[in-house]
């Protein structure tokens, strides 16, 4: 989610930590289904993809590519690995979740399942003025290895609690809960010892959350707390502070020592090392020598960095250039001593690269360049484990040779994804007239042949790792690829650079809604995109959909508005305008809004407006447009929507319950990619999904003003 630029950004639900998809009976295993699927015959190699196959793909972590913690445990001795595969059940709407280990030493062994279970866990963040946000993507669950690797521990969920569960590792024995505290634990470490475990929580929360039960008595004073789109009650504010608890084996419970919460802390130094002001990723050798990131531009929010790498004499090296742009993680080879970067580089941050620097050398030197993702690495011994994911493939876990970029693989969690035959992908890069570098990726259809032209749909925001669903994966890129769409990943741009040059978050903000900076820019960048997609020879201009969640909402509501290069529009959020946006968001969001440069009630309003506002252009918009929004924020698109209704325009709004902004529900993440697949290929093929089940689907789509003539439309 782009948190300064996205048109719902605003729009998540604020819950209790580890908030979950409600459990299943304990009957009912949602893995047995899908084993039992697996089991029988299966689709044959060159198979079409269906919107059911992309529902129940397996992930490891978080099933999008962006920055997050390490979704594996590699053991103490480094000889095995330990991590959770996540598979969706749509039937079930319940997620087959197990924990499994794999060998480091023993390449092609087929890892252990040593644990089954638990409800889907939900992370949270902090938004705005509310400290516990929940979001509906999954919380990265990161098994921790006990010091004398006979057992692991991680957090599972169960009767509506989170907490923190072992097993050994032998297997020889069910998980057991090893901890029951009154809150959700959030994360957790070993002791040093192995004789206790140390839980974050976060009982201020709670006590909040009691205080405000008992302000219901009288009433509650609309204010600050307030979210209406979230819940009908205000919700906690101010600071949570965290709680850490140790637990031991018998389930005594005592309060950590300091050394102990200090194992949570991300950057450590020893007595007497002090971390460099402004450094990130410190890391150390045991000789004394020692590296960080550090930014060229220390006054600015946003500014290009440098590495600095420290000699165990105390002298320093720094690499400035181009090479050592986008540094985001870095460690200690224990074999070589050799410093290893991973970073975000080339055309417009679209690769990741492998650095490699000996202490000896003047400045690092490039192990490899790819397109691929490279998610939660971590070095172990003389390797650098990592998930890896391309545009075509899904995430697995592979062992890489950080001093050759050679790689082997550990595990593929979704091993038979070769029969599937895909359409190719092509990187499309370009600079925009704001001069920001930008790119796209160009997927068509598999049995696509020369001389071809297809209709276009756009899928934003992020074009990073696999091509799945676009940021929120709502629309399945290689599903509409399969049905004859040409598919544009759309990737947006950065900031401009007038932008990037803002010294904190207010001033970015006010700078991006100046004369709809922002806004401008990306639609530049697609534009230029879009021309690059026609050039190829593939795309009918003609015929061409754009969809869009949270900034690519944003995206769309200004394309439709200020272009003509769309005949029909699916949103994952609505909307970005003047009067239910900053409603449903509280009037904590509505004063922030007026710093960021918004105009809300007020007489400049309509003029600020008229060039990103649906409401006011309603008359001038042609394309239909559906709307599939959880029920926390559909509150924020109503204006649109009467607005557009009013002006007899074809708009839908399907509203999916007890979804947040980020949808996280198997039943629901299968029916959004089914619908969205229909209404493009209703209004630019002229086709139907015939089945029984969606007529009442097609009456209304029919019904619409616009919508083919009967005798156009067609089964598919």
């Amino acid at each position: 989610m782009v948190m300064l630029a996205g048109a719902a950004l605003i729009l998540v639900q604020a819950v209790m930590p580890g908030v979950s998809v409600p459990e299943t009976s304990a009957a009912v295993d949602p893995c047995l289904s899908l084993e039992g699927e697996a089991l029988r015959p299966g689709k044959d190699k060159g198979s079409e993809l269906t919107s059911g196959d992309l529902a129940t793909m397996a992930d490891i972590g978080r099933s999008d590519p962006n920055e997050s913690a390490s979704p594996f445990g590699v053991s103490p001795d480094g000889k095995q690995i330990a991590f959770l595969v996540r598979r969706a059940n749509p039937q079930a709407n319940a997620f087959c979740q197990k924990l499994m280990v794999a060998s480091l030493v023993r390449e092609g062994a087929p890892p252990r399942e040593i644990d089954r279970g638990g409800a889907f866990i939900r992370a949270t963040f902090a938004l705005r003025n509310f400290p516990v946000v929940g979001a509906g993507y999954a919380q990265v669950i990161t098994p921790r290895w006990s010091p004398n690797g006979q057992r692991i521990a991680f957090l599972k969920r169960v009767s509506e609690q989170t907490q923190v569960w072992t097993v050994n590792v032998a297997g020889n024995a069910p998980a057991r809960q090893a901890t029951a505290l009154p809150d959700d634990v959030e994360d957790f470490r070993w002791s040093t010892d192995g004789k206790a475990l140390i839980a974050q929580t976060r009982p201020s929360l709670r006590e909040t959350n009691a205080r405000i039960g008992a302000e219901a008595r009288t009433g509650f004073v609309f204010d600050d707390r307030f979210s209406p789109q979230f819940a009908d009650r205000p919700l906690p504010t101010g600071p949570m502070v965290m709680s850490y608890t140790a637990v031991d084996d018998a389930g005594l419970v005592r309060p950590a020592t300091d050394a102990e919460i200090s194992a949570f802390g991300n950057q450590r130094a020893t007595p007497g090392d002090e971390i460099p002001v402004g450094a990130r990723g410190f890391t150390k050798r045991g000789d004394g020598g020692a590296a960080w990131i550090e930014s060229k531009a220390p006054g600015r929010l946003i500014a290009p960095t440098r590495l600095v790498l420290r000699l165990p004499g105390g002298a320093t090296r720094l690499c400035d250039t181009a090479l050592c742009d986008g540094a985001r993680h870095l460690w200690w080879a224990a074999n070589t001593g050799d410093l290893y970067v991973l970073q975000k580089t080339g055309w417009g941050q679209s690769q990741t690269g492998l650095l490699r620097w000996n202490v000896s050398w003047p400045r690092p030197k490039r192990v490899f360049v790819t397109e691929d993702a490279l998610i939660g690495c971590t070095m172990s011994g003389p390797e650098l484990v990592c998930a890896r994911e391309s545009a075509a493939r899904p995430r697995r876990l592979v062992a890489i040779d950080p001093a050759t970029g050679r790689e082997r693989l550990i595990h593929d969690p979704n091993r038979d994804w070769s029969r599937f035959t895909l359409g190719a992908v092509q990187r499309l890069r370009f600079r925009n007239t704001f001069g920001v570098e930008s790119f796209a990726d160009l997927v068509l259809p598999p049995d696509h042949g020369r001389g071809q032209k297809h209709p276009l749909v756009v899928v934003q925001y992020g074009s990073d790792g696999f091509l799945r669903g676009g940021t929120g994966d709502e629309v399945p890129v290689q599903v509409l690829a399969a049905k004859g769409f040409a598919v544009l990943s759309f990737a947006r741009p950065d900031f401009p650079a007038w932008v990037m040059e803002a010294k904190d978050e207010s001033e970015l903000r006010a700078r991006n809604r100046t004369d709809w900076l922002d806004r401008r820019s990306v639609q530049s960048s697609l534009e230029m995109a879009i021309a690059q997609a026609i050039t190829t020879g593939a795309v009918d201009a003609d015929r061409m959909g754009i969809s869009g969640f949270s900034d690519g909402t944003s995206t769309t509501q200004w394309a439709l508005i200020n272009s003509k290069l769309f005949k029909v529009a699916s949103l994952g959020a609505c909307c970005e305008d003047m009067v239910s946006y900053p409603l449903a968001a509280g009037p904590y969001f509505e004063r922030l809004g007026r710093e960021m440069g918004y105009r809300f009630f007020e007489a400049a309003a309509p003029d600020f407006w008229k060039p990103m506002s649906l409401v006011l252009n309603a008359d001038r918009i042609e394309a239909p447009i559906l709307i599939q929004t959880g029920d926390s924020e559909y509150e924020a698109g109503l204006d649109v929507f009467a607005a557009l209704r009013k002006q007899g325009k074809a708009v839908e709004m399907i509203v999916l319950d007890n979804e947040p902004h980020f949808k996280w529900q198997p039943a629901h993440r299968l029916a959004i990619y089914e619908r969205s697949v229909d209404w493009f290929r209703f209004w630019l093929m002229h086709e139907m999904d015939c089945s029984p089940d969606k007529r009442d689907q097609y009456e209304r789509w029919k019904a619409m003003p616009g919508a083919p003539a009967p005798a156009a439309l067609r089964c598919g």
